[in-house]
């Protein structure tokens, strides 16, 4: 029995492992798989039973390195030098890293025993820092050229200008002159080269100076901002299954992994026990409901009428002795009984007087127990027994549990949680089994303390991945946590951010998997009639920002302007600049 217990007792240990335990027999049987192996490789838990490595293993597509590995443990009969494998599953790639070892079979009855650990997730992150370190520095080239390139721009604007200055000199000598000739014109009495008008030509200041600067309309333009993530898809909410009552496990229903609709049976747990508990507090309530009901009639009860019975019998008594006293006053005052006689009639007198107080004062007692705290107790008591028995009652009730969404059932997972099995003892509130709403689904990740006042609740969001390529698929930041994860780096805090995608379609449904990582790009900002500008065009003076803009006289003024977000050619304009406005183009 002991050896029994050790048994079940290694095998808990084992399931609860993360890393995958594969022992096979010398005559190639598989001997005992856990539960983390069966996941990493999608083997049925109880698939392994009585299958030989090789047809399960050997003959199957995607596992050729992870047999080799295993082939040479045996070859080598002794421990090989940890390798890293590549296994290809129904749902996807996994990289391993896979420890195998030859035993001495005569000892232990096993030919290898295998470890596996899984680092895809780990190969993926290296994967991506590289991605985003190319990037980062891909990007930085691009600052670094759009810098090199504003400076020479701000150089050619300089020279420019300075030229801008010159041809206004020349332009308003030009002007100054043009009003002289034409004021001659209209003050000379006659012509001096043979009396014929001459025409004029009225010329404009505007076409001077438009043919000197060149310029461009600014017209509203869409304008974002997004920052890119990467998570990991979870469903879109996952409802944990309780027990309701305390017992043990009687039927399973629904294995994890099944796909259930709301209501439908779960588990069955037996209420042997809580019958008995229901019967005792039947028991309870009847004998507190009978008690309420003797106090609210409480005139008419027993100890009452026992009272009662003695104070008229006190009272008999009482009488009967004052006649008799009254009796030997009239005798001894004809001398016909002696005075001790008197005395003793006297005394009995007295005697059943007191007897009339005490029966008194008893029923007085006795009426007092039916009424004020008393009652109030037994009225408390008989609720509360009344409450316990309906509580049995509504338990014996709910010893079949249901699924209370549609979705996919799933193990209940953390530190204390155990595989559900029959006859199992489960305690109340203990979490059997979780549901996952696969309707929905989430992304979660993680974001830098620097970028966080970025994100809001309800901004927008574009889902991609290698695992669903061709699927872009929106959603929106539904939360954003208010501190930082437990476990993060040291300088660099990270807070949780979890978007949801609605509106899948029956495509998304279907390519989509709980666990696949997800890129995601968030939208932090989006202006659909934003005024972008070069930033080539935009000067910095004193502080402050600056235009310059053609007027509607066709000359040119420089206007201050505020600014905001930037990207790497443009920058938005807030204030100062109006749709239509023609600004000064860098030559």
């Amino acid at each position: 029995m002991t050896t029994h217990q050790d048994a079940d007792t290694n095998r808990a240990i084992l399931d609860t492992l993360s890393d995958g335990v594969l022992v096979i027999n010398r005559d190639g049987l598989i001997k005992m798989a856990n539960l983390s192996f069966c996941r990493m490789f999608d083997i049925g838990f109880d698939e392994w039973a009585g299958r030989n490595f090789r047809d399960l293993f050997l003959l199957s597509d995607g596992f050729d390195e992870f047999t080799d590995t295993v082939l040479a443990a045996v070859a080598e009969r002794g421990e090989t030098k940890r390798r890293i494998t590549q296994i290809q599953t129904s749902d996807d790639a996994r990289s391993l890293t896979v420890t195998s070892t030859a035993i001495d079979t005569t000892k232990h009855g096993a030919a290898v025993l295998v470890v596996v650990s899984d680092i895809t997730e780990i190969r993926e992150l290296r994967e991506t820092e590289v991605r985003q370190a190319a990037l980062i520095e891909d990007q930085f080239s691009k600052l670094q050229n759009a810098y090199r390139d504003l400076e020479s721009r701000n150089e050619a604007l300089s020279a420019l200008s300075k030229r801008v200055r010159t041809v206004r000199g020349g332009a308003t000598l030009f002007v100054v002159g043009l009003f002289l000739a034409i004021g001659t014109w209209y003050l000379q009495p006659l012509d001096l080269f043979g009396g014929v008008d001459r025409p004029r030509t009225d010329t404009g200041l505007a076409d001077i100076t438009a043919a000197i600067q060149p310029t461009r309309a600014v017209t509203p333009q869409t304008f974002q901002s997004t920052i890119d993530l990467r998570g990991t898809l979870s469903p879109g909410r996952v409802i944990a299954v309780v027990s309701p009552i305390e017992g043990h496990v009687k039927e399973i229903y629904a294995a994890p992994g099944d796909v259930v609709s709301k209501e439908d049976a779960l588990v069955e747990l037996d209420t042997s026990a809580l019958a008995t508990e229901l019967r005792q507090a039947e028991i309870e309530h009847i004998r507190a409901r009978d008690r309420l009901d003797e106090l609210e009639n409480w005139e008419s009860s027993s100890e009452v009428v026992r009272a009662r019975r003695a104070v008229r019998q006190a009272n008999v008594a009482f009488d009967d002795s004052e006649r008799k006293l009254a009796t030997s006053n009239f005798l001894i005052s004809r001398g016909l009984i002696p005075a001790s006689q008197l005395e003793e009639a006297e005394r009995a007198h007295e005697s059943r007087k007191l007897d009339v107080e005490e029966a008194e004062r008893e029923l007085e007692s006795v009426r007092a127990k039916g009424v004020g705290e008393a009652l109030q107790v037994a009225i408390l008591q008989a609720k509360t027994a009344e409450d316990r028995f309906r509580e049995k009652q509504e338990k014996l009730q709910s010893s079949r549990v249901h699924a209370p969404i549609s979705g996919v059932v799933v193990a209940a997972e953390g530190p204390q949680a155990k595989p559900l099995t029959k006859g199992r003892q489960v305690s109340q509130g203990e979490r059997l089994l979780s549901i996952e709403d696969m309707e929905r689904f989430s992304v979660t990740t993680a974001i830098d303390e620097v970028d966080l006042h970025k994100i809001k609740a309800g901004q927008q969001a574009w889902i991609t991945g290698p695992g669903f390529s061709g699927l872009r698929v929106p959603g929106r930041v539904s939360h954003v946590s208010s501190r930082a994860a437990r476990g993060a780096r040291r300088g660099s805090p990270q807070f949780e951010v979890v978007v949801v995608l609605d509106n899948l379609g029956e495509e998304e449904r279907t390519r989509l998997r709980v666990g696949m990582s997800a890129f995601i790009t968030i939208v932090v900002y989006d202006r659909p009639s934003a005024l972008l500008v070069p930033i080539t065009a935009v000067e910095q003076r004193e502080g402050k920002t600056w235009l310059q803009v053609r007027k509607p006289d066709g000359l040119y003024e420089f206007r201050e302007v505020t600014t905001g977000l930037t990207s790497l050619d443009s920058v938005e304009i807030i204030n100062g600049l109006s749709p239509g406005d023609h600004i000064v183009l860098p030559q």
